[in-house]
């Protein structure tokens, strides 16, 4: 079984607040039980096919401690579930009058510092999905670290592109659900890169959506980069049979051949 030393660095603020967004109860159960989903981080699979776990020998949580979204309790009344857990919680008060913090910064030193200080440390899971974070997970890569990044619905093509695996939100939300069947199965492996209908068409939907206006992308692109991101998922194009058929049928894309060049666009 192969094991991964690593570490986790939690913007609480960005991460609480997305998912506040979806589900209020499912925000709360992330706040208040860090353990039954850090659980389920131990033994989730990116492109492996067998069986990994990974060992949390970093955990770091910053938060905002006077903060608090909508009618959610301030999130100073989360703080000791992760001190109860193993977490090092470090406060990141704001700064300024329209509060914001300095938990990016924070974080991008830690984890460089972790980097060099610890360099049994192969595995970084950067838990936020602002893609602000872009530039350190790229510098990662080039020590040859292995990185994960949460992933909210609104989360760039650049910073999922940038990291190895991905925790979307959707299976952080089945691993909250009070359904513990859902989180029963979860927990043997959270599908982070596991291709489906609803996840291929929202990273292509990312995509065109941070291109100019009317561009029209190679097929063989949009192919890599969901390669990249769903290991596996040309084996079958999640049971259609081309690529082609596949933007057209669940992307809602027209697919063309001009000049020798398959291209595919937004209409």
């Amino acid at each position: 079984m192969p094991k991964y030393i690593s570490g986790i660095f939690l913007d609480f603020d960005n991460v609480f607040s997305s998912l506040f967004k979806q589900s209020k109860d499912a925000a709360k159960e992330f706040a208040t039980d860090p353990a039954n989903w850090l659980g389920a981080f131990q033994g989730m699979r990116g492109s492996e096919v067998e069986d990994t776990s990974h060992n949390f020998v970093i955990r770091r949580c910053y938060m905002n401690p006077v903060g608090r979204v909508g009618n959610s309790s301030p999130y100073s009344a989360f703080r000791q579930s992760f001190v109860r857990d193993g977490w090092e919680v470090i406060d990141t008060p704001p700064l300024t009058n329209q509060g914001k913090t300095s938990a990016d910064t924070h974080i991008v030193m830690d984890v460089l510092d972790s980097v060099a200080r610890y360099p049994h440390v192969d595995e970084y899971v950067i838990m936020a999905a602002d893609a602000d974070y872009t530039p350190l997970v790229i510098r990662l890569r080039k020590h040859m670290k292995t990185t994960i990044v949460y992933a909210a619905k609104e989360t760039s093509v650049a910073y999922r592109a940038a990291c190895d695996s991905i925790i979307d939100e959707r299976s952080m939300l089945e691993i909250l659900s009070p359904d513990t069947g859902a989180t029963a199965a979860t927990a043997a492996g959270i599908p982070s890169n596991q291709p489906s209908p609803e996840k291929v068409a929202d990273v292509v939907n990312r995509y065109f959506a941070e291109s100019e206006k009317g561009h029209r992308a190679n097929v063989a692109t949009l192919g890599n980069m969901l390669r990249n991101q769903f290991p596996g998922i040309s084996d079958g194009w999640i049971g259609h049979s081309s690529l082609s058929q596949l933007l057209k049928k669940v992307c809602g894309l027209k697919v063309e051949n001009t000049e020798n060049r398959n291209l595919a666009w937004k209409e």
